[in-house]
């Protein structure tokens, strides 16, 4: 006997375990963007006028949030949206990704806004991963810093009122468990909430996707068949986190409702240490002016280191 669905009794095409709703399409659909209205409302995200740069890569998790957005804002008359893609230049993966993120933004009517490391920074990723020292951090760490400043500066240079990012329910619980198993207060304080404290010189960063699971991303690009690029980045080697994503998942399958239930401690943890993180931006860095707690930002000194200079 088929699965019927718990708000129309349709035939379900989909479980969402955290709420135990038996699903049709069309309420898969309806719920997944009634969660993220939801979340928007209750963190007061959004403005009715508000630009909204909207942070995507050409994967499935962004492709989800420029597809609710759009149909959200499209009740607000006075409110932008501005896909925005930072290429940063890896061969043979970016090329593909910006393909399918282009392909998506002009079926939603918009026009798809690319800045690249090269433009911002001299050089892409692949030439930073040869510039090296052999000591010095994998690709993730040098793609983490400048991919954020590029981010913010060319979200400042839209003059956006809020720059929009595709973490998702699975990301943040991730964090939370990584940042308290190292101890790390600084990141609890300033991480873990949809919208990040205004800040001057950036943009505040909104995560409206912040109560959506990987499985819910995963149905609905699949039913709604958006457009994505679902090859892994060839730098890709975060093994800690592998870990942790491996092991709440397994607790996510045996007890529902576990991440849910992360993300909303963490919400609470960031609150307590929220003043550990008032002083991380302490100073301006005497290369490029922007905020820092020492003489260079992370930026400039990998980017010195990159360079060979003293």
């Amino acid at each position: 006997m088929s699965m019927k669905c718990s708000k129309c009794g349709e035939p379900a095409v989909y479980l969402r375990r955290y709420t135990n709703e038996r699903l049709c399409v069309s309420c898969l659909v309806k719920t997944t963007q009634d969660r993220v209205r939801k979340t928007i409302n209750r963190y007061a995200l959004l403005k009715e006028d508000d630009r909204i740069v909207v942070a995507i890569s050409g994967g499935k998790d962004s492709a989800v949030l420029l597809d609710v957005l759009t149909r959200i804002e499209s009740g607000f008359s006075r409110s932008e949206i501005i896909p925005l893609l930072i290429d940063e230049g890896i061969e043979g993966y970016r090329d593909r990704a910006r393909e399918a993120a282009k392909k998506l933004a002009d079926s939603l009517g918009h026009d798809l806004i690319v800045r690249t490391f090269s433009q911002y920074f001299g050089m892409s990723l692949d030439e930073m991963m040869t510039k090296r020292a052999a000591e010095s951090p994998g690709a993730c760490s040098y793609c983490g810093v400048f991919r954020r400043r590029a981010l913010n500066e060319a979200a400042r240079e839209l003059k956006g009122d809020v720059l929009a990012t595709g973490h998702i329910l699975d990301d943040e619980a991730q964090t939370i468990v990584m940042n308290i198993l190292r101890g790390d207060t600084r990141r609890m304080g300033r991480t873990n909430t949809p919208r990040e404290e205004t800040v001057e010189g950036f943009v505040p960063r909104i995560k409206p996707l912040i109560q959506l699971s990987e499985r819910d991303i995963v149905a609905y690009t699949h039913f709604l068949k958006l457009p994505y690029h679902d090859v892994p980045c060839p730098y890709a080697s975060e093994a800690y986190r592998n870990d942790i994503r491996e092991f709440l998942n397994e607790m996510e399958y045996k007890r529902p409702g576990t991440l849910l239930a992360i993300l909303h401690s963490g919400e609470a943890i960031s609150d307590a240490f929220r003043g550990e993180a008032s002083d991380d931006t302490a100073g301006t860095c005497l290369r490029c002016g922007e905020l820092t707690t020492g003489k260079l930002c992370k930026v400039c000194s990998m980017l010195q280191d990159l360079r060979g200079e003293t």
